[in-house]
């Protein structure tokens, strides 16, 4: 139900405010509550508010084509008494709904109520509807958010291809204490066809709104909430629910929020006191004792740290186990000592899977447990990338003595390849313009590499990345999810990293220029081959745009990885197939020269503003990574047709050798860092922008806009974090006048750049000497300095200082 109030606020309010005071304060005579000449304080006003209601008098917000609603504004006066106001002429307006009147008008009755028909637009979503009624004081208006829905929906699941309507479909209805099921929805149409739309459901249930049981997506690793609202796409909504505290019965209801029609069901949850069935760990394992998800590979393309099985194992007991905060819980191995723990051992347990796409299966089907009351499954995966869980299920002895099946659920079981693939690698750093390294050794940047497989599923733990660098010095390796690069560990920390990735540490030092064809590096000094486009310019100085090739103190960081290449899975059958399109690569290489190509046989591909020949000699120090090991250059092709096959795990056996390759390539994603220089190893260029000069100068002037260019003597910009801050003297200032700070700039080239107003402030009245009986305002002139600190300096250093002058 949607309600909303409004209130005609103005001074009037104050001088409620001030008359209650007076009526209450210390001293004076009292009805000290009326303020002389205020315009309109005899005028009456109204407050609002609005119901909206459906067919059945129901307060909803839902409006659909075949069940239209009521809006009820209720208008009073607003006095103590609030008495209804009646005859108010009141006013709807919406952008997507239709009100009925359709002028949109109604006027209150006798209660003060004036009403209107919403009926569904052709466009679904929310709509406001602005309601306003004109008081004798002004207009008073409020909103109300009324929800238009496609009609006809219904919720419910599929049982083959029997529609099951207003009924959860569970993987288990008889639940140990504290067990789970998976709930599975589908929304259908009038025609029974699941919708192609993306719809929302709500799940909760009687002990989850007495906080005794909770739901949760699949991939929340946390405890889960009491009420959870999913999207359906297409149609379909899974979610698993969690038992908790309850015990006996749950009631479960699944709400489709659209039309809110309902799907329920019934689950049985053995008290605390019945044998009890639960979840331990897998192998392999990720996440914190084991508890987390297991990853593993494809059928036929698993290899060392690889493994295509996984092994699951569950316990059995006479009854759950209540642990304390600090108790050891299952997965660790102190937790089979927990004397409040009672095995069950002779127990037959059976295992299915809830889903086998893919042709994934399991090794066994049933299993006894042993003196720990622990019993093990192992899954085999199948050919397609999905995951799946086991449900782990026996018959359970309840307190009559009667039986009952208890079942649980495993952690997720991911299938994927584990490897990298080019798609989905990437590489970050924590300063691209990195501060102080052109000056200083031993400045640190951490870099990190993220991968994923095929899938977009984290690699495998323990996938080696492989670092170079151009310039300064980097941590040689790592390994996703096991350990970060060996300096970086030893400066920074030991701790393992984030499945899927791992950093290393880059340290500014020599070298930081090429070592030959050093005498073509780009400067900003005044040479006479100086050429600032942007600024029309020919003589030295920073310069906003990149000076071309060969650039200074910039660095390209390679990583590399044994991986497999990119390719579109045109029939969504999880493999390559002939024909379908793929992401050739070339053996990696370290790009000195920023063109995208391996120059010394590629290239060169600089473009402008780089000239050919100093592109081809930026590239010359450029090596490449020798994967085929024959000792030149390869584009990875059939040097008798020129083109390349897909080479990756997901190429089937049949086509190995044919149409694609199973041999793995190196995959590759690189950074540039720009080893910026230290303050006082900065050059500035004023340019001014008003006036349309757009010319260098050493003067500003009142009311004039500037640009200052900052850069060293490679034209780079200041390290990221650098303070910029400007000082002004005389009655000279500029606007904003705050300090900018230079920002991490993603390997942009050129000088950093910021802008300001001169604006002079004060002055002095004095006689206009063309006018002795006026006065003019004299301002003094003055000076602006900038000045630069290093983020991890408090000492700034002047930069620059131009001139401040009244005159423009």
């Amino acid at each position: 139900m949607s309600h909303r109030v409004a209130f005609f606020a103005s001074r009037f309010a104050a001088a409620a405010i001030l008359f209650a005071l007076a009526a209450c304060g210390g001293g004076g005579s009292g009805g000290g509550g009326f303020i002389p000449g205020e315009p309109g304080a005899d005028l009456l006003n109204y407050r609002m508010s609005t119901a909206v209601i459906d067919q059945d008098d129901n307060p909803t917000s839902l409006v659909t084509s075949t069940r239209p609603v009521t809006l009820e504004v209720t208008v009073l006066e607003d006095t103590r008494a609030g008495a209804p106001a009646s005859g108010v002429l009141v006013t709807a307006q919406a952008q997507f709904v239709e009100i009925l009147p359709a002028n949109g008008q109604a006027r209150t009755d006798s209660d003060g109520i004036a009403r209107f028909e919403i009926q569904a637009g052709a466009t679904l979503g929310a709509d406001t509807v602005t309601v306003t009624a004109e008081a004798p004081r002004g207009p008073v208006s409020v909103d109300t958010v009324v929800d238009v829905q496609a009609a006809g929906l219904s919720i419910g699941y599929f049982e083959g291809n029997s529609f099951i309507n207003g009924e959860i479909g569970l993987s288990a209805e008889n639940l140990p204490f504290r067990g789970s099921s998976v709930l599975t929805v589908t929304i259908v149409d009038e025609q029974g066809e699941a919708v192609s739309t993306v719809e929302e459901v709500r799940f909760r249930s009687v002990c989850s709104n007495a906080g005794r049981a909770t739901f949760r997506e699949f991939d929340d690793e946390g405890s889960g909430s009491s009420s959870l609202t999913v999207e359906a796409p297409n149609g379909l909504a899974s979610v698993e629910y969690r038992a908790g505290s309850c015990e006996a019965e749950d009631v479960i209801t699944a709400r489709l929020l659209g039309n809110g029609r309902e799907a329920t069901a019934n689950v049985t949850i053995a008290d605390r006191d019945a044998n009890f069935i639960g979840f331990i760990r897998s192998e392999p394992s990720e996440g914190e004792e084991g508890s987390d998800r297991t990853i593993i590979a494809i059928k036929g393309t698993g290899g060392p740290g690889r493994t295509e099985i996984a092994t699951v194992t569950f316990e059995v007991l006479e009854e759950s186990v209540a642990l304390g905060e600090d108790e050891p819980g299952p997965g660790d191995p102190a937790y089979l000592n927990n004397p409040a723990r009672r095995p069950l051992s002779g127990i037959p347990v059976s295992f299915e899977l809830t889903s086998s796409l893919g042709d994934t299966t399991l090794l066994n089907t049933s299993a006894v447990s042993d003196a720990d009351g622990l019993v093990s499954v192992e899954l085999r995966s199948g050919n397609v990338a999905t995951s799946t869980r086991i449900v782990a299920s026996f018959e359970a002895q309840s307190s009559n003595g009667t039986l009952r099946p208890q079942s649980v659920l495993s952690n997720q079981i991911v299938i994927g390849t584990g490897l990298p693939d080019q798609n989905s690698i990437s590489l970050s750093t924590e300063f691209f313009n990195v501060p102080r390294a052109a000056d200083v050794d031993g400045v640190e940047v951490a870099i990190t590499v993220r991968m994923a497989d095929k899938f977009n599923n984290p690699v495998a733990d323990g996938t080696s990345a492989i670092f170079t660098t151009e310039y300064g010095a980097i941590d040689s390796s790592c390994l996703t999810g096991q350990s970060n690069g060996a300096r970086y560990q030893r400066l920074r920390d030991t701790e393992a990293p984030l499945r899927g990735t791992c950093t290393v540490l880059w340290i500014s030092q020599a070298p930081r220029l090429p070592t030959f064809n050093s005498d073509r590096v780009q400067t900003i000094a005044d040479d006479g081959s100086f050429s600032c486009g942007v600024l029309n310019s020919t003589f030295g100085g920073p310069c906003p745009q990149d000076l071309g090739a060969i650039r200074g103190l910039r660095s390209t960081v390679l990583v590399t990885a044994e991986g497999e290449e990119f390719f579109v899975d045109a029939n969504g059958n999880g493999l390559y197939d002939r024909g379908e399109a793929f992401e050739n690569l070339p053996e990696a290489f370290l790009d000195h020269n920023e063109d995208g190509v391996y120059t010394p046989t590629e290239g060169p591909k600089c473009g402008s503003p780089s000239t050919a020949e100093n592109c081809r000699l930026a590239g010359a120090e450029e090596e490449f990574i020798d994967a085929n090991g024959d000792g030149v250059y390869s584009l990875n092709v059939d040097p008798n047709t020129g083109e390349g096959v897909y080479n990756g795990s997901l190429c089937p056996a049949q086509g190995d050798g044919i149409y694609c390759s199973r041999d793995l390539v190196n995959v590759r994603a690189d950074l540039v860092l720009t080893l910026s220089s230290s303050p006082n190893n900065l050059f500035t260029r004023l340019v001014r922008r008003s006036g349309g000069t757009g010319s260098t100068v050493s003067t500003a002037r009142n009311g004039n806009s500037y640009d200052l260019h900052i850069a060293d003597f490679y034209n780079n910009a200041p390290g990221a974090g650098t303070t910029i801050e400007f000082e002004t003297t005389g009655d000279c200032g500029i606007l904003p006048e705050e300090p900018v700070i230079v920002p991490n700039r993603g390997g942009a080239r050129g000088a950093f750049t910021t802008s300001f107003l001169v604006q002079f402030t004060g002055g002095e009245e004095a006689p206009d000497p063309n006018n002795p009986d006026q006065t003019i305002t004299v301002f003094e002139n003055g000076q602006i300095l900038v000045t630069a600190t290093d983020p991890d300096s408090d000492n700034g250093v002047i930069i620059a200082s131009f001139g401040c002058q009244a005159g423009s």
